[in-house]
């Protein structure tokens, strides 16, 4: 089972000079990926084509989706996060994050893969460094948010993926390693994109859940970050049949 994560930057390219959906949609397809979390999804983005992104690339590359919208563009549009998949998937929940008043909303999107092996998968997106004060522990929050709420319902095996504005070493991985494996750690350690207060840095990931039910093969950072500001991560997985 491949996985993809990919930041769209609302389907516009590197620079935002150019809303290119139909590249970024050219690109997802050389992944050949069977499942794709994407962020930064933009329908009707008022400075870019009219288009229903998440269906467009969904019929592009012969997927079936859900999209969750974190907020609003007007004056009809949506701005979310997003899963593909060749399997058929089942909406689970939306989750909202916890952020200060007047902060960007987020959101992190669970559902559940129907692959002959089932298993849910999470498409989020953080908060970005320097966007509030304490924003550190404020994707702590945001991870435990999304963490307990797979505790509660008992989801598993589980893998999440997104951009969590989050280094490395930072606290909110700290607490995602807690309970899921990091499939980048000791494997493709390569930047995945530049961030306003540190430059370029690893963000985006890729991890699974109970780390013995989900076995990570391969992982890799992608080589293009012209058709968005980030390059995809991409990780291959094998999901014994006798976890679920």
């Amino acid at each position: 089972m491949r996985i993809v994560s990919y930041n769209t930057q609302a389907g516009f390219a590197n620079g935002r000079q150019l809303h290119d959906w139909e590249a970024q949609a050219a690109l997802l397809a050389t992944y050949d990926a069977d499942a794709i979390a994407l962020q930064e999804v933009a329908i009707r983005h008022p400075q870019g084509k009219p288009v229903d992104y998440p269906a467009e690339v969904a019929r592009k590359l012969g997927m079936n989706y859900l999209f969750a919208e974190a907020m609003p563009l007007k004056p009809d549009g949506h701005y979310g996060v997003c899963l593909l998949s060749r399997h058929p998937l089942e909406h689970l929940a939306t989750i909202q994050l916890p952020v200060p008043q007047d902060i960007e909303p987020r959101v992190a999107l669970v559902a559940r893969v129907l692959a002959p092996t089932p298993f849910c998968l999470v498409s989020t997106h953080l908060s970005y460094h320097g966007e509030f004060p304490g924003d550190d522990e404020g994707r702590v929050r945001q991870m435990e948010c999304i963490l307990d709420f797979l505790e509660a319902n008992r989801l598993s095996p589980v893998i999440l993926a997104g951009d969590l504005n989050t280094a490395p070493n930072a606290p909110a991985l700290m607490t995602l390693r807690r309970r899921f494996e990091v499939f980048n750690d000791n494997r493709d350690a390569r930047p995945t994109a530049k961030t306003s207060k540190f430059g370029w840095l690893q963000i985006d990931y890729i991890a699974g859940t109970p780390p013995s039910a989900i076995h990570c093969t391969a992982f890799r950072v992608g080589d293009d970050c012209q058709a968005s500001d980030h390059y995809a991560v991409i990780a291959d997985v094998e999901i014994p049949a006798t976890t679920v």
